[in-house]
């Protein structure tokens, strides 16, 4: 824990104002588009356009991220072992720039979808101290990071799903079913695995980790329930 404060990177936390700034205006821009263009969308209240408008922002957002993420990170840390530290710091500032600005703007969101992006904030802030090249603990979040993203299309569902009838985002559903229940079985499968065959590297830090992560499992478990039905 000592090491995250010593080697904090006050520097890149300027790219998480920026990021937040840019995804505040996608929302605008969203916003506006949809209010010309969606008959269905001018019909409901306030909370529920933003709910719209930032699913549909955020699986652009992480799409466009988990293909940065192939050439840049992936590729790289597969064949090369190479982690290159801000880039990483700078991909999760990224992402939790959405839970931020939706926490920030969202109305009536449930309680569990803001303890999760209130988690993802806080552990995107925390690895700035992390230096990923060597800690555990940042290939963890990396794994979760990258699982996440790559489950991008079911924010597209949750946002489409109130613009289009429902028998024309049935099987748009069943996709973000698999996919996100692949992410999960993969994302879990890793943090287990891990866990189980490298218990003795297990630190404070750790399981601190575990216990943040409960709140996203949480969120996760219900929404993956929601998607079953």
């Amino acid at each position: 824990m000592n090491n995250i404060a010593t080697q904090y990177n006050f520097s890149l936390l300027p790219y998480f104002l920026l990021f937040s700034f840019y995804v505040r205006i996608f929302f605008f821009i969203l916003h506006n588009y949809l209010n010309f263009f969606n008959k269905k969308y001018i019909t409901y209240p306030t909370h529920r356009k933003q709910y719209i408008t930032k699913n549909i922002v955020k699986s652009v957002n992480l799409g466009a991220l988990t293909l940065f993420s192939i050439p840049c990170i992936i590729c790289p840390a597969y064949f090369y072992n190479y982690w290159n530290n801000d880039i990483m710091k700078i991909c999760g500032l990224f992402y939790s720039s959405n839970d931020f600005i939706a926490l920030v703007c969202v109305k009536k969101l449930s309680p569990t979808t803001k303890n999760h992006h209130r988690v993802t904030v806080f552990l995107s802030l925390v690895s700035l101290g992390i230096d990923f090249t060597t800690s555990t603990l940042g290939r963890m979040l990396f794994v979760y990071t990258l699982a996440s993203s790559s489950a991008f299309i079911v924010n597209y569902y949750l946002g489409m799903r109130f613009l289009e009838d429902k028998e024309k985002t049935k099987d748009l559903k069943k996709i973000a079913r698999n996919i996100y229940g692949s992410s999960l079985l993969a994302n879990w499968g890793w943090h287990l695995y891990w866990s189980a065959n490298y218990y003795y590297l297990l630190g404070p830090e750790h399981f601190i980790y575990f216990f943040m992560l409960f709140w996203i499992i949480k969120d996760d478990i219900i929404l993956f329930k929601w998607l079953c039905n």
